[in-house]
């Protein structure tokens, strides 16, 4: 007599961090330390979104502030770095229209074991790219970003955005199809994005 193949058991979800209940009862201290850790992430996930611009901060400020009120509200469906990546996402959304100009300082340089030259080519490498998602339509700036950039497969940065894998694939074969277009005459972006730079 056969055996029914058994389910996979359910997992169980992220255990909740200690600090959210302290917060909750009024610990400002337990709010400052959840922000506090999780402001380098919003930073680097901020600078991915909207590129190198002279109002990240206060972009960053914005997020914090969102997920200082929404962190009550949070009740663990999720790990608590998706549910702060969330957040930023819809931050970013907000600033995606606003005007920002790129002073070069704010653009990361390369790696260390690049020559001057190369390092600043890839800098302003760095700002094109950025000029041409920003004329990209906002979804599809975002799942290029999260997929391409931050390397999530389409399946988990659909969940993050609460959409389907199909139309986040969908969201990013546009996004390629429309950079590749943009910037078929740059030979320096334009090779990352046909030889895969850019995952």
């Amino acid at each position: 007599m056969s055996r029914r193949p058994q389910a996979p058991a359910a997992q169980a979800p992220p255990a909740l961090d200690p600090r959210l209940d302290a917060m909750r009862a009024g610990d400002r201290a337990a709010l400052s330390s959840l922000l506090g850790e999780l402001l380098p992430r919003v930073r680097v996930w901020l600078h991915r979104l909207l590129g190198p611009r002279a109002d990240l901060d206060d972009a960053t400020q914005e997020t914090l502030t969102e997920l200082a009120l929404a962190l009550p509200r949070f009740a663990g469906e999720s790990a608590l770095s998706t549910y702060a990546h969330r957040v930023t996402v819809r931050t970013a959304y907000r600033f995606f229209g606003r005007a920002a100009e790129t002073p070069l300082e704010l653009v990361p340089p390369a790696a260390e074991e690049l020559d001057p030259e190369s390092r600043a080519m890839a800098r302003e490498a760095l700002r094109r790219l950025y000029r041409a998602l920003r004329r990209l339509r906002a979804n599809r700036r975002v799942a290029f970003v999260l997929c391409a950039i931050e390397g999530m497969a389409p399946t988990e940065a659909a969940e993050l955005e609460g959409i389907s894998a199909e139309a986040m694939r969908s969201r990013l074969m546009h996004a390629r199809a429309e950079l590749a277009r943009m910037l078929a005459h740059d030979p320096y972006v334009g090779a990352l994005l046909r030889g895969g730079g850019f995952k």
